[in-house]
């Protein structure tokens, strides 16, 4: 069976294309774009990076250097993290990334949030927080359905009442047909009918919080099914670079598949086997790659898609060292 070789660009690639967006001497001083200003998510992409690829070896010098870095863009008023370069994500999503980050180096905020306790104060606020989300524009708002649980599970800081409040909320809320969450205006009036990329990103993000408290989502038979129809020729669920919306897709697949006791499982693989042709085939393309990847954010997903395939299959993919899936060990990408 075909093996998918990622050391070349491991070895001659990666350490270029991340020394583009080095801005500073610190060891977290990365931009989002090339030869741009200090950004969280520059900082945070190259971290999540480096702990994909294995590579996160840092003295704890260098982790509280790193953690700095980070936490200078925590805002001490509000305690949300700040952004630059990025418009298309919610504060939700900055600020459960930089937590993300953090927790991968064993760091914590500055500040505590102090959102957190008027979340937790009774139903009503939860219920409040829930009905606020704009489920019409899926995608980016499951950031908020996701972020805020993510972060509270990531610092232990939740309650079992908002937890069972929270998932019994989504189970409920869940397509019968799909398995995906379709509660928008535009889902309801129809005018959305058939799931896309933005319905399976969207529950990409309350799977891997599902995840990573050990419960199990409903209707994962399916996922799949919706999943494998989403992907295109190209063996990808989106156009012609591989980024998050891949990851999306092999995560929700695999993970679905092994809730459902191997349901089509080998279509998974399958599915997984076109991803890595053509992922290989970008990420060890020098001209294409640094023509496209030209910000810091598009990487990490795709990385973590590879990922996804070398642990459940990892006879299918070649890399200097096993590269980790950091959504197990962190809650948000």
């Amino acid at each position: 069976m075909k093996v998918f070789d990622f050391t070349r660009f491991e070895g001659d690639f990666y350490p270029e294309w991340e020394s583009r967006f080095r801005i500073g001497g610190g060891t977290g001083d990365f931009s989002y774009a090339p030869d741009g200003k200090p950004c969280l998510y520059g900082t945070a992409d190259i971290l999540f990076c480096r702990a994909i690829m294995n590579r996160l070896e840092l003295t704890e010098k260098q982790k509280d250097e790193w953690a700095g870095t980070i936490n200078s863009f925590q805002d001490s008023r509000t305690t949300w993290y700040r952004k630059v370069y990025t418009h298309n994500h919610f504060r939700e999503h900055t600020t459960a990334y930089a937590v993300a980050a953090l927790h991968l180096i064993d760091m914590k905020p500055a500040h505590e949030f102090i959102w957190r306790k008027m979340l937790l104060s009774s139903k009503d606020e939860m219920e409040r927080w829930y009905d606020k989300i704009p489920w019409s524009i899926i995608w980016p708002a499951s950031h908020i359905v996701s972020g805020l649980p993510a972060i509270m599970a990531m610092l232990g800081n939740g309650s079992d009442e908002f937890y069972k409040w929270y998932f019994d909320r989504l189970d409920r809320d869940a397509d019968l047909q799909t398995g995906f969450w379709k509660k928008g205006f535009v889902h309801r009036l129809g005018i959305i009918k058939r799931s896309t990329k933005h319905e399976m990103g969207g529950a990409f993000h309350m799977y891997f919080v599902y995840e990573y408290m050990t419960r199990k989502w409903l209707y994962p038979e399916k996922v799949i099914d919706e999943t494998l129809k989403l992907q295109h020729a190209n063996g990808l669920w989106d156009k012609d670079v591989t980024y998050c919306i891949d990851l999306d897709g092999v995560y929700s697949l695999i993970r679905s598949s092994r809730n459902a006791g191997g349901y089509r499982a080998d279509d998974v693989k399958s599915a997984c086997l076109r991803y890595l042709k053509v992922a290989e085939q970008i990420l060890n393309d020098r001209r294409f790659f640094f023509s496209r990847y030209t910000n810091t954010h598009l990487l990490p997903g795709a990385l973590g898609a590879i990922a996804e395939c070398q642990q459940f299959y990892p006879e299918l993919v070649k890399t200097t060292r096993p590269w980790v899936q950091t959504l197990d060990n962190a809650c948000f990408i």
